[in-house]
């Protein structure tokens, strides 16, 4: 049992593929369009909707399911659906290597950056930004597990 993917709305799927991709992401299945009966199921979606996905995987067997509506008919509870321009939830945490390595990745592939610059949160090195489509990335160095460790830690502190 784990996470196995996460799915985002985004407006530009060839660019928001080369982003994921410049973070570690694999290419799992080309692009592919979803049109008809299959997305008005999908979607609870108009049946002349029309939506491009592409599925990405990580290292660690998780990924990411990329969905371009277009500019097609769209379904009604897509609507605002983009976060807002502050929001930091929800976001996706992506484990990579090197953070100053995939933020400056990330950065050229049309990612902005959250944080001045990237911080600690335990041992774990941490920031967050923003993909091309606004959805919010969190770039981490360690397991998830470590930064659980240090959640205990700060807990358990005079005053924490």
């Amino acid at each position: 049992m784990g996470l196995h993917h996460v799915g985002l709305r985004v407006t530009d799927l060839d660019r928001s593929t080369a982003f994921y991709q410049a973070l570690g992401g694999e290419i799992l299945t080309a692009p592919f369009e979803l049109s008809g009966r299959g997305a008005a199921l999908a979607m609870t979606a108009p049946p002349s909707t029309r939506i491009r996905i592409a599925l990405l995987g990580f290292r660690d067997g998780g990924g990411v399911e990329l969905f371009d509506f277009g500019a097609g008919d769209q379904p009604s509870w897509l609507a605002g659906s983009l976060p807002s321009r502050d929001a930091r939830l929800p976001h996706v945490g992506i484990q990579v290597d090197d953070v100053d390595d995939a933020l400056e990745r990330a950065e050229r592939a049309g990612g902005a950056r959250l944080w001045p610059r990237p911080s600690f949160w335990g041992t774990v090195r941490v920031v967050y930004l923003r993909d091309p489509d606004g959805n919010v990335v969190e770039l981490l160095d360690g397991p998830l597990t470590e930064v659980a460790a240090a959640a205990d830690r700060s807990r358990a502190a005079p005053g924490g």
